[in-house]
């Protein structure tokens, strides 16, 4: 029969040679796999520092042309009511003088142009 020491003695060094065998095959893996999750920190960290003063000019950038986009929008709508109102007036006293220049109506002694002693406007 098989000796049973002999069995246990071979047990171990095929052990052992496996163990040397993975301790040489992962040894320089984690070495790679620590430099490089050393050097994915160091990016990590500089992006970090970077990115974040970037971000706030951004934000900061962007809040300060939203306010001049603002204030300039305002202005031009203050422009446009004004331009509006301005139209409006225009038209309607040329809409007014166009009635009382066409209309048969009689003046008073008081009107507006002046004019006394007229009765009717000619056409």
């Amino acid at each position: 029969m098989v000796d049973l020491n002999l069995l246990v003695v071979l047990s171990f060094v095929v052990l052992a040679v496996v163990s040397v065998f993975l301790v040489i095959v992962l040894v320089p893996i984690a070495l790679q796999l620590t430099r490089t999750l050393g050097s994915a920190q160091h990016l990590l960290d500089t992006v970090n520092d970077d990115l974040g003063p970037t971000v706030k000019e951004i934000k900061l950038s962007v809040n300060e042309v939203k306010d001049v986009l603002q204030k300039g929008t305002s202005k031009c709508k203050q422009g446009f009511n004004r331009v509006k109102v301005s139209l409006l007036s225009c038209a309607y006293g040329l809409v007014c003088g166009v009635k009382e220049y066409l209309s048969d109506s009689e003046i008073s002694e008081t009107s507006y142009n002046g004019n006394r002693n007229v009765n009717k406007v000619e056409k």
